[in-house]
C-alpha cells in the first residue's frame, strides 16, 4: 500500500538514499533538511521537500503542520537527522556537546512531539530512528557522539512503551561505518579539536583507525534496506543492526562484555598505521 512518509536529514547519505528508494517504490515521500538545495534531485524524482532544522522548535512545528495539511496524515516518520563531533572529552567544549545533543537527541524529540498528536488521533503510525552502533559500544575520541546515541536509544525505548497503547510502533536502526558525509565531518572535527599535547598521539591513532574503518565500511544499501524493513514489516523489532561491522560489534559485546569490547578496540587502534 502507498504510504505517506516523512524523512528528516534527507539532504545526503542514508536519508537521501532512503528517499530515492521509497519514491521509486511509489510512496508519497516528504523530505526535510537544513540544506534544501541539496534535495533538488529527490524533488525532481517526486519528493516534497522542506527546509527543516530539527534544532528549531517553531520551524519543526510549522513544517509538520504543513505536511499534515497537504498529506492528510503520516504513516511513517524516519528520524534520520544527525550531527557528529569527535575528540577527547577533556578538550571538547560543553557548547559543542550541546550542539551535538540538540540535533541527535533534542531534535529527534522535537519531531516526535510534533507528529505524535496526529498519530494518536489516527490511532496508528510508526517512528523509525537512525541511531548508531556507537550507541551501544563507545570508542575513544568518539565519546560525545556515542553519548548522544546512547541517550537517543534510552529515550526511544521508553517512548516505545508510552505510545504502544495508541497503536504507534517504534524501532531503531543502528548502522556501523557507512560511507556518507558524516564520517568526513567527524574526522575533520577530531583533528581540529585537539590542542593538548597529551592527547596528540592518541588522536592521530584514533583518527587513522576510524578513517580506515569508514573506508572499509558499507555503502548505504544495507542500512536503507533495514530501515525499510523496520518501517514496513508487520511486527517490527525494537532495534536492528544494519551493517556487518555493526552486527559483529553487537555480538562481541553481548558475548564478552563492554570492557572486553573496549580492550579490543584499543588494541586495534594501537595496531593501526
Amino acid at each position: 500500500m502507498k504510504k505517506n512518509i516523512l524523512i528528516t536529514g534527507a539532504s545526503s547519505g542514508i536519508g537521501k538514499a532512503l528517499a530515492k528508494k521509497l519514491i521509486l517504490e511509489g510512496h508519497n515521500v516528504y523530505c526535510g533538511a537544513r540544506r534544501i538545495d541539496n534535495m533538488d534531485d529527490i524533488r525532481f524524482l517526486g519528493a516534497s521537500t522542506y527546509r527543516l532544522d530539527v534544532r528549531n522548535n517553531e520551524n519543526v512545528n510549522r513544517v509538520i503542520n504543513a505536511i499534515i495539511k497537504e498529506a492528510g496524515h503520516l504513516d511513517i516518520v524516519y528520524l534520520n537527522a544527525g550531527y557528529a563531533i569527535a575528540g577527547p572529552v577533556e578538550e571538547t567544549p560543553v557548547e559543542k556537546v550541546h550542539q551535538q545533543f540538540d540535533t541527535n537527541v533534542y531534535g529527534a524529540a522535537r519531531v516526535v512531539r510534533a507528529v505524535l498528536p496526529h498519530m494518536r488521533e489516527q490511532n496508528n503510525g510508526r517512528l523509525i530512528f537512525t541511531t548508531s552502533i556507537a550507541g551501544r559500544a563507545s570508542t575513544g575520541m568518539n565519546s560525545w557522539y556515542s553519548a548522544s546515541k546512547h541517550a537517543l536509544n534510552g529515550m526511544v525505548k521508553g517512548l516505545a512503551q508510552e505510545v504502544a497503547q495508541f497503536n504507534i510502533q517504534v524501532a531503531t536502526v543502528e548502522p556501523g561505518c557507512v560511507d556518507t558525509e558524516l564520517p568526513e565531518m567527524q574526522l575533520k572535527d577530531m583533528q581540529a579539536s585537539n590542542q593538548l599535547p597529551a592527547y596528540k598521539a592518541a588522536v592521530i591513532k584514533n583518527h587513522d583507525w576510524l578513517k580506515d574503518s569508514y573506508n572499509k565500511g558499507s555503502d548505504t544499501t544495507s542500512t536503507v534496506n533495514t530501515l525499510i524493513t523496520a518501517g514496513f514489516t508487520n511486527k517490527p523489532k525494537l532495534s536492528y543492526r544494519s551493517t556487518i561491522d555493526g552486527k559483529l560489534i553487537y555480538f562481541i559485546q553481548w558475548l564478552f562484555g563492554e570492557k572486553c569490547m573496549g580492550n579490543i578496540v584499543s588494541y586495534l587502534v594501537k595496531r593501526s598505521k
